[in-house]
């Protein structure tokens, strides 16, 4: 029990960056949409601004996800598939197996990614930021992805219903 509230403590910042992130893109979006309106004088920055918002929201909100396994589910065969409680293990077997591989997949790429950036020195347009940086932050949030789907396998570690409430 106490494992599983130090994983959820140490996973709050991340819900937090995430939910800030959110916020920032309504924010930054209102601003850009209404000086574009209103004043015919949009933000230059608005459009790359928002793609990394977009990341830092999309990977710091997947470790908490992946450790809770609240994911969007398609349940068209669900019925069906409940009547066979054996396949329905082999399932959720094989999507945590197909999780783990695509988390730790995209961390790799992401990181060899990042240092091809940093090799060259690739800056954005208008943010006076080189892209090694948001591209090595989404690097380490993937890989905190993957490891949270491995622990939310592990019985003692698993999350309750309220840990990310």
């Amino acid at each position: 029990m106490r494992s599983r509230s130090y994983i959820a403590s140490i996973q709050r910042p991340f819900r937090l960056l995430a939910e800030t992130a959110l916020v920032g893109l309504v924010v930054v979006t209102a601003v850009d949409v209404i000086g574009r309106v209103v004043f015919s004088s949009p933000l230059g920055f608005a459009y790359e601004l928002v793609g990394l918002l977009l990341g830092v929201s999309v990977y710091a909100g997947l470790i908490g996800m992946n450790w809770t396994r609240d994911h969007i589910r398609i349940d068209l065969i669900e019925p069906q598939l409940s009547r066979m409680p054996r396949f329905d293990r082999i399932r959720a077997g094989a999507v945590w197996l197909l999780e783990v591989v695509f988390f730790t997949i995209l961390a790799i790429f992401l990181a060899r990614q990042s240092m091809i950036m940093q090799r060259w020195h690739e800056t954005f347009l208008f943010l006076p930021l080189e892209k090694w940086v948001p591209l090595s932050i989404y690097a380490v949030f993937a890989g905190l992805a993957a490891v949270s789907t491995v622990l939310a396998v592990v019985p003692a570690l698993k999350a309750g219903k309220g840990d990310l409430k």
